[in-house]
């Protein structure tokens, strides 16, 4: 059973003076199980009301000003809009142990990473430890908080990298639409080649919080509309000058799937994963993949 106790000083509370007494009470009001309280101020004093969880009945007090008090109020509201997802009704019931449900709209943060292409064709040579991912995993979203539980709906964007230094080969556009290697002419010197992929993403997540710990676990899909890609190779000819050439002209899959997974500490800092069975471009191109991303996260 917990008690709910209030300390009021009237010397503190709005400068007032009262008649000295010989004793000074420290509780006001003394209830096993509150479920509510209500504080209201007229002109002629403070009144704090407690309900009583158990049997609903009511405890009043009241703190009268004395005559010719000169009482100064005011009022202060505010509403917050954009928040942490889930973040103030955490601190809610770490605070306090209680629970509750409430709608929010946030933001996400950044996702770095490093890209595999899972399962190449065509011979392999993209390189995991030079291929990156950037993400902006939400730059809005709109949740549902309850108890320990935080589910939402966002908008983000991703930018996908993927990365070949072979020697004597480079990702060109094939004649059916799609990527394949192409061999560098005698005397050119390849720096590297590389594919790329921007989404727009719409990540749908479940967030739960590890009891008496400030872990954090974050999974579910997140739909992508890849809406560009390109490939670019860097070279030296062979006069030693440094060229590049640039290509759009191969098809890309305009919608994938992908799952994410993170567990992250404190709201702050985490590791993520987030692999696609699906392949990022159209059949049938010579070189094709499933991409696989493992990296950090920082405020998602």
């Amino acid at each position: 059973m917990k008690t709910l106790r209030y300390i009021f000083v009237l010397s503190l509370l709005f400068s007032i003076k009262t008649p000295a007494y010989s004793e000074v009470p420290d509780t006001l009001i003394a209830v096993d199980s509150p479920s509510k309280v209500i504080i209201t101020e007229s002109s002629q004093g403070t009144k704090i009301t407690v309900t009583d969880n158990e049997n609903g009945a009511e405890e009043s007090h009241i703190i009268a000003y004395t005559p010719g008090a000169n009482v100064k109020t005011s009022r202060k509201s505010s509403v917050s809009l954009f928040n942490i997802p889930g973040l103030d009704c955490v601190n809610r019931q770490e605070k306090c142990g209680c629970s509750g449900s409430s709608w929010s709209i946030g933001v996400d943060g950044l996702c770095i990473g490093l890209n595999e292409a899972h399962d190449q064709t065509g011979g392999g040579g993209m390189q995991w430890s030079k291929s990156f991912e950037i993400s902006w995993l939400s730059c809005l979203n709109i949740g549902y908080s309850f108890s320990r539980s935080h589910i939402y709906l966002g908008l983000g964007f991703d930018w996908r990298n993927y990365k070949a230094t072979a020697d004597r080969r480079w990702l060109v556009a094939s004649e059916s639409g799609g990527v394949e290697w192409g061999e560098a002419p005698e005397g050119v010197n390849v720096r590297y080649s590389r594919l790329k992929v921007f989404s727009l993403q719409m990540p749908l997540l479940y967030e739960w919080r590890v009891p008496k710990s400030r872990l954090k676990l974050k999974l579910g899909p997140i739909l992508n509309f890849n809406t560009y890609s390109s490939i670019k190779g860097v070279y030296d000819d062979s006069a030693g000058n440094r060229c590049e050439f640039f290509t759009k002209e191969f098809k890309r899959n305009p919608t994938t799937l992908d799952f994410f997974g993170a567990i992250l500490y404190h709201n702050a800092l985490g590791i993520y994963v987030r692999y696609s069975p699906m392949k990022v471009l159209k059949d049938p191109s010579p070189i094709n993949f499933t991409p696989f991303t493992i990296g950090v996260g920082f405020l998602i």
